[in-house]
Parts: structure tokens; C-alpha cells; sequence
């Protein structure tokens, strides 16, 4: 079979990327479908948005044509991406492609609930157009279900995976508490920034460590607004140069997000065996048990995040329980090989299906 594969370019990190680049660096995943990719987005102004999406349309036409494409296979947000993805799908429909949604918008519900009617009737179309839509985790299968229509037999979940060390490499006398992710307001970092200051002097041996991409939040005029100069620190974005070196340094990761998908950052840190701190929400919860492998709290619970952040800082058993755990969660349900092996058996079952499944609405 040949995929073509559609999303960010290597200048947008996060999450999506990161996806992406595992499927890349999976040579039997390669090789089963000839993987062609080509990015319609990056992080630049105005004009380079447009050049490059535009570019891209023209290069996926080409790419199609030439090399008889079987699958387009987009990779979507919220937002400008529904619309710029949509239109990927529905001229990958028109060229005689199979087309596959893959959802990783952490706001999509929120953002359709809130569009004009006609937009939200743009969105359906753009959604049933595909013939498969896969989604991170089972919490989006009525909403996708809601906007498709009832098109239940298209949407698939395809969680979300990750390199999964062959043993716990976490390690018990790490001293630095992780912020991996988008620095940005939905992502808590502030509540983290708050919990860590109130517990600080409880645990003086602890460091917070925050990585990720700075989209305009200021970490160091942050750090210095609660009163953490020495205590904690910016390092940019984690690659994988050096994601070795932060992860062997860390013992807790901390995502309080407000809105999520199944964040990668959780993943990866789960394959290392380091515990996570995090939300009730979205598909975290497949992935965090709860007082097995991590701790969950709601969004915006300072209280809750400092008792649980304190509570896994100082005490070591816990901490290695839930770092076993957390191991063997991702190495059971989270590994790489297990996901490739169902995306390429959604691939197999597309194609073997011969049958002209509704589109539009």
C-alpha cells in the first residue's frame, strides 16, 4: 500500500509532531506503506502560514497522482486545522484516495460547541467526508459519534504510543519535578508554579524543571513572579538529544492541563517509569490510574496538586510502586509496535472495504 501522511512541519513542536516522527523513525511501519509526508503547516507569520499551505496542497495533488496514492492519512487540531486538513480530505476524495482523520485536537468539542451553526454544519461535512476518523481515546466517541452523524462504524481509537524502555529506568534519587509540554495557559502551568512555591521549603532538595515550547507565557519572568529563582528553571524544548538526560534527572512529571488530548509527554515519561501528576480529563485517565501508577486531580485543584506532588516527593515506596506501574502500563498498552500494528490493520481493513460508506451529510 502507499500512505500519504499530512500535518506540521518539524518547526511546530509538540505532540502531533512527535506522532508523526515515530511513524518516520519506524522502518517495518515505512516500509508497509511507502510513507510519503508533506506538511501544509508551520510555525511562522502570516505569509510563510499561507506559502506553505498552499505549497503543500499543490505538492499532495502532485504526490497523489504520481504515486497512485492508496491512503491520505491528515493529522488535524482545532481551529485553522479542521478547515486546512478538511480540505486535504476532500481533495484526496476527489483524486480517488482513501482518506483518514486523525484527531488530535485537545479543544475540538469545546471549539465546534462555540461556531455558528453553518460552521458547525461546515465541520460535519469536512468530519463524514472521511472514511475513517481516529480518535486518542475512548471520551471522544460520542461527540465524533454526535458530529458524524451516527457514523459509527468509521471512527476507530488509536491511542496514542511511544519507544518503551525494556526496563523501569526511572530513577529514586532523581531531583527535579518535569513540566513537559506547550507552555501555555491551558496546560496549568501556573497551578504547578503555585503548588511547587507552597511546598518548596517541605521538599529543599527538589528542583522544577520546565520544558516545552514558549509560546509568549515569559517562564522566566514566571519563575521570578512566584518566587523561584534557584528552585526552578526553563530549558526550551525537550529533543531527543537530550530527553535522556531530563528524563534520568526527573522523578515526578506534572501536566494539571485544563484541556488535553492523551498528551505524549505522559506517555513518554510513563515508558521511562516515571509517575505522573495530572487531570481527570480527556483521555488521561486511560493512561493514569489513579493511585496505581500516578495521581489524577481536577483542573484548577492547587490544593490537590500540592498534597499529591508532596505526597510522591517524600515518599520513596509509593514512589517506586508507582513507578513500576507506570512502566508496565506503558509497555502493556502504550508501546509503539502494538500501535503501529493497529493502525496498519485500520489501513488493511480501509482498503478491503469495497463498500461506498455515506459521506457528507
Amino acid at each position: 500500500m502507499r500512505v500519504l501522511m499530512v500535518g506540521v512541519d518539524e518547526n511546530t513542536v509538540g505532540g502531533m509532531l512527535t506522532v508523526v516522527q515515530n511513524y518516520q523513525k519506524a522502518s517495518d511501519f515505512c516500509d508497509s506503506t511507502h510513507l510519503e509526508y508533506i506538511a501544509t503547516a508551520t510555525r511562522a507569520g502570516a505569509w510563510g502560514k499561507i506559502k506553505k499551505m498552499l505549497l503543500g496542497f499543490a505538492r499532495i495533488a502532485f504526490t497523489i497522482r504520481k504515486h497512485d496514492i492508496d491512503i491520505v492519512h491528515v493529522h488535524m487540531s482545532e481551529r485553522g486545522s479542521v478547515f486546512r486538513e478538511g480540505f486535504v480530505v476532500l481533495l484526496a476524495n476527489t483524486l480517488g484516495s482513501k482518506t483518514i482523520i486523525h484527531m488530535h485536537g485537545a479543544e475540538i468539542e469545546t471549539w465546534y460547541k462555540n461556531q455558528w451553526p453553518l460552521v458547525r454544519k461546515l465541520i460535519r461535512y469536512i468530519f463524514c467526508s472521511a472514511d475513517r476518523m481516529l480518535i486518542l481515546g475512548t471520551k471522544w466517541r460520542p461527540f465524533i459519534s454526535e458530529v458524524m452523524q451516527g457514523q459509527t462504524q468509521k471512527i476507530k481509537v488509536l491511542r496514542n504510543a511511544v519507544h518503551v524502555e525494556s526496563s523501569n529506568m526511572a530513577c529514586a534519587s532523581a531531583t527535579d519535578i518535569l513540566f513537559y509540554g506547550a507552555l501555555i495557559k491551558r496546560k496549568g502551568v501556573d497551578d504547578l508554579l503555585q503548588a511547587f512555591a507552597a511546598i518548596k521549603d517541605e521538599i529543599p532538595t527538589m528542583n522544577l524543571r520546565l520544558y516545552g515550547d514558549d509560546q509568549d507565557y515569559r517562564p522566566i519572568e514566571k519563575i521570578s513572579e512566584f518566587g523561584l529563582e534557584g528552585r526552578a528553571s526553563y530549558g526550551g524544548w525537550v529533543t531527543p538529544d537530550n530527553r535522556e538526560q531530563v528524563f534520568a534527572n526527573t522523578l515526578v512529571n506534572v501536566l494539571p492541563s485544563y484541556n488535553e488530548g492523551l498528551p505524549m509527554t505522559i506517555l513518554e515519561s510513563m515508558g521511562y517509569g516515571i509517575p505522573n501528576i495530572s487531570t481527570n480529563i480527556a483521555a488521561i485517565p486511560e493512561a493514569v490510574d489513579d493511585g496505581v501508577n500516578g495521581f489524577l486531580v481536577r483542573p484548577g485543584d492547587v490544593e490537590a496538586l500540592k498534597q499529591r506532588l508532596l505526597k510522591l516527593c517524600t515518599d520513596k515506596e509509593l514512589w517506586q510502586q508507582f513507578s513500576n506501574n507506570a512502566h508496565t502500563k506503558a509497555y502493556d498498552f502504550f508501546s509503539l509496535d502494538s500501535h503501529i500494528k493497529r493502525l496498519l490493520s485500520i489501513y488493511d481493513e480501509l482498503l478491503a472495504d469495497h463498500s461506498h460508506d455515506e459521506k457528507g451529510f
